[in-house]
């Protein structure tokens, strides 16, 4: 069955700084055309979006979900019934947020779902180059993406088969060293990381589903650079995001919470948060690599 991740769903206090942190460090290109703070953000890598939702009652701020985009909905709907029938979805409500239903894995695991046109091929190599980015940096946007999207589970095994067997997402198993899972669709990896309580010692113990996302850029080296100039710009304590090596945020907890995030992910170079908590992996590495 061919099918695509085709968004990351934040949830955000403040959504339109956050993206437009987003926009300007990474090169993603900003869609004017909601016309209205209550629907939140969105944002364009030329093939993933990002929608940064402004959080309503009941939610949690960070990661929220991230949805799949199918050919033929209701014959997903059927593999479901037939093969996955504790698996239950709902229609979304019209609230600005991406995609049609809201479904779930064997673990709880919450994404979306919608129906479209499910392109392949290569990514673009002619993203605008917005005026933000253009200030900050002298890079090509188009080098700039989203990579991956990590979920830790206590459902390891089942969960990678489920969405290899529903979706069809290329599934590369645990290698000598690495216990994840990784699914493919061609050009967004889903991570799936074992969730232990045993990796929360002396911390705060975090629940189990999303963890972080990552973006592909060209030169990591040159991007946490200005990422960390950026920083600058803003009186302490009102950057959109938090530097793990600053001061005012150095705490142990927050050296323990990154440690786990690089040591789960192959490819981590580099780490910060957005001002929600959200913590982002930098990296020029690909997993093929």
């Amino acid at each position: 069955m061919s099918a695509r991740i085709s968004h990351v769903a934040l949830n955000s206090n403040t959504p339109t700084p956050i993206a437009t942190m987003y926009e300007t460090l990474f090169g993603l290109e900003l869609d004017m055309s909601l016309g209205s703070p209550e629907r939140g953000e969105i944002l364009s890598d030329g093939n993933v979006l990002l929608n940064i939702r402004p959080r309503v009652a009941g939610q949690r701020v960070g990661v929220d979900h991230f949805g799949i985009e199918v050919e033929d909905i209701e014959a997903t709907f059927a593999k479901l019934k037939a093969d996955y029938p504790a698996i239950g979805w709902v229609k979304q409500p019209d609230d600005g947020a991406l995609g049609t239903y809201f479904a779930h894995d064997l673990a709880g695991s919450i994404f979306s779902l919608s129906q479209g046109e499910v392109a392949g091929g290569e990514r673009p190599t002619d993203r605008p180059v917005s005026a933000n980015f253009a200030r900050w940096s002298d890079g090509n946007p188009s080098q700039r993406y989203l990579q991956h999207y990590a979920i830790r589970t206590r459902k390891l095994e089942e969960c990678a088969e489920f969405y290899e067997d529903v979706f069809g997402f290329s599934h590369m198993k645990p290698a000598a060293g690495d216990t994840n899972h990784y699914l493919s669709d061609g050009r967004m990896t889903l991570i799936l990381i074992q969730w232990s309580i045993q990796d929360y010692g002396g911390i705060s113990v975090t629940g189990r589903g999303p963890d972080h996302i990552g973006f592909k850029v060209e030169d990591c080296a040159k991007v946490k650079g200005e990422i960390e100039g950026y920083s600058t710009h803003f009186a302490p304590g009102n950057a959109p995001m938090w530097l793990l090596n600053t001061v005012n945020r150095t705490t142990d907890e927050n050296q323990i919470r990154a440690k786990m995030v690089a040591d789960s992910n192959p490819v981590s170079q580099y780490q910060f948060t957005d001002r929600d908590g959200v913590f982002v992996v930098v990296s020029d590495k690909s997993f093929e690599g």
